[in-house]
Parts: structure tokens; C-alpha cells; sequence
């Protein structure tokens, strides 16, 4: 594929075919394969070859997608055991589920269940929604006192360095960090830019130096474009997102938690949608966690504020 010999391909999008088909032929002899198999290769594959051709699959988007379709089987399996079939399945039974299952098993089987409604498999119900229980924020103080540790730790590996200085100062996902390239870093009159968004973003020092020091000393082939490229330098893919995760917590940096802090500290210190341009997030997002925060930005109106109107004209 590298080469040009053959077309490419998504190697995630290839990952989950084997899976879900493997996942089928286990179910050969099971009377739920109709139904399973419909709902994975008409609804599950689709999905996800729509979205490939958009931007490259996640690896944990990827097992997510067949965490659905196997807890949609389990499912299955709960309502034979309480000898109802799918079509039968009453509002009680919906209800009695989701008071017995953890959330996220919730969360994992709800994309079939509003997909079996959809087609016809299963009555018009409603489903409980399912409350997230945020993890244990992080303060502020311990969000620049790991900042300060990774910036100051000569001996760790400077990907993972920078990789969680963009978690930590910047709020950016790891499955974002790895499709950074190095086209995406530039240097201006002696500052340094980072492309999250439109506009750029300044790089503070001492994080600037470590970045460019990144840069140059990357293990990568001259035509490799990726600021973190993957371990086998000729194939011309990033890292995974999920080596470069785990590289992070090696740091004892959550991930998670740290993208929320870092968030929520940059919408209280400017309006929600530059915040949301300039590092590549939805503005629902931003104004969600501007709000989580306590922050004061809700009245703040995007636009050309250069202009006076003309009650300022005279001011």
C-alpha cells in the first residue's frame, strides 16, 4: 500500500471485518445469527466504512463497534433466558435490564436495540437513559504540577513528553495527537505555532524547545510526514493511538481527566468558541464545559467586533 502497489486501505476498518466475522461463524448454530448478522454487516459495517473515508478509524472507536454488536447478542441471550423473543420484548423487560446492568453495558448495547426498533425486530420502547458518572476531576494544581514533572523528566521519551503536554495544556485526544504532522508545527520570527485549529496555536516554552527538539530528532524516513510515526518506519503510518495512550499513563498522566481540566481552565480564561476554533473542538463542547467550569463567556457573541455599531460611533 505504501508503495502504490495496492489500493490503500483503512487497516482498522480490516481489524473489525475479521473480527465480526469470526464473532458470526461462532454463532453458527445460534437462532439469534440472522438478526446479529444483519445488524453487523448492514448497520455496523457501513458506519464505519462511511466514516473511514472521512478521516482514519480509531482503534478504540473500532472495538467499540464490536463491543455493540456483542453485548446486542448478550442481549439476546438475557431474553432467552427469560424465555421472551426480541419481538416480544415489553417496556418491563427494557426497564428491568437497565436497572440490572452496569453502564456500560448500557451504553454498548443501545446502538442495537434502537437499530432492532428501527427495522422492525423489536416494539417501539423507550430506553432509559443512561447517566454518565464523571471520574475524579483534576485540580488544577495537579494539572500543572504533572505538567511541570513531564516538561522537567530528562530520562522519559520525548513523544511521550510532548504527547502529554498536548493532553495536559491543550485538551487534545490521543487519537487526534497521532495524525499530527510536521507540517502542522511552524516556526515564526522566533515563536512557535501548533495547527489544532484555525488559528494556529503559540507554543509556550519551555514546551516549544521540547516540541522542536521532537521534530528533529524523530526515527523516521526523509518522505515520513507524521510527528509520531509508527514503529515500523516504511509503512507510512502514525503510531497507534493506543501505544502512544498507554506511553502517556506510563507518565502517570490520565488522560481523560487531564483533557477535562486542561479544558476547562482554557473556557475560563476565553470565550468558549475561540477556544473551540483554535484547538479543533465543537462548540457545544466548548460551551458544555465553559458551563461545567462555572465560567462567565455565555454571553459572548462570535463575529467581527472591530466595527463600532452606532450607538459606539462616538465612544
Amino acid at each position: 500500500m505504501t508503495a502504490g502497489v495496492l489500493p490503500a486501505v483503512d487497516k482498522q476498518l480490516l481489524h473489525i471485518e475479521t473480527s465480526l466475522h469470526w464473532f458470526l461463524v461462532g454463532l453458527a448454530d445460534d437462532d439469534d445469527r440472522p438478526v446479529m448478522r444483519q445488524f453487523a454487516t448492514w448497520h455496523q459495517l457501513p458506519r464505519l466504512r462511511a466514516r473511514a473515508e472521512q478521516r482514519p478509524l480509531t482503534s478504540s472507536a473500532c472495538r467499540f463497534a464490536v463491543e455493540q454488536v456483542r453485548h446486542g447478542h448478550r442481549f439476546l441471550l438475557w431474553l432467552r433466558s427469560r424465555q421472551t423473543g426480541l419481538g416480544d420484548v415489553t417496556q418491563t423487560d427494557i426497564d428491568t435490564w437497565h436497572a440490572s446492568h452496569p453502564n456500560h453495558e448500557k451504553q454498548a448495547v443501545r446502538a442495537f436495540l434502537v437499530w432492532a426498533m428501527d427495522h422492525g425486530h423489536l416494539p417501539a420502547l423507550e430506553l432509559p437513559r443512561v447517566q454518565a458518572r464523571p471520574g475524579e476531576p483534576l485540580t488544577q494544581h495537579r494539572r500543572l504540577a504533572l505538567l511541570r514533572r513531564v516538561l522537567d523528566d530528562d530520562s522519559a521519551p520525548g513523544r511521550a513528553r510532548v504527547a502529554a503536554c498536548l493532553v495536559l495544556l491543550y485538551a487534545q485526544p490521543v487519537s487526534r495527537i497521532v495524525r499530527l504532522t510536521i507540517d502542522d508545527i511552524t516556526s515564526r520570527d522566533g515563536d512557535v505555532f501548533i495547527r489544532l485549529g484555525d488559528p494556529p496555536t503559540p507554543v509556550p516554552e519551555p514546551f516549544a524547545t521540547l516540541l522542536l527538539q521532537l521534530l528533529d530528532n524523530r526515527e523516521a524516513p526523509p518522505d515520513c510526514r507524521w510527528l509520531f510515526p509508527g514503529h515500523r518506519a516504511g509503512s507510512g503510518q502514525p503510531l497507534t493511538a493506543s501505544t502512544l495512550a498507554q506511553a502517556i499513563r506510563d507518565l502517570g498522566v490520565p488522560t481523560l481527566t487531564a483533557r477535562t481540566a486542561a479544558l476547562r481552565q482554557l473556557v475560563l480564561q476565553a470565550p468558549a468558541p475561540v477556544v473551540a476554533a483554535a484547538l479543533g473542538f465543537h462548540p457545544v463542547t466548548a460551551h458544555r464545559h465553559r458551563a461545567d467550569a462555572g465560567g462567565t463567556w455565555n454571553r459572548y457573541a462570535p463575529g467581527d467586533h472591530t466595527r463600532p455599531g452606532p450607538d459606539r460611533a462616538d465612544h
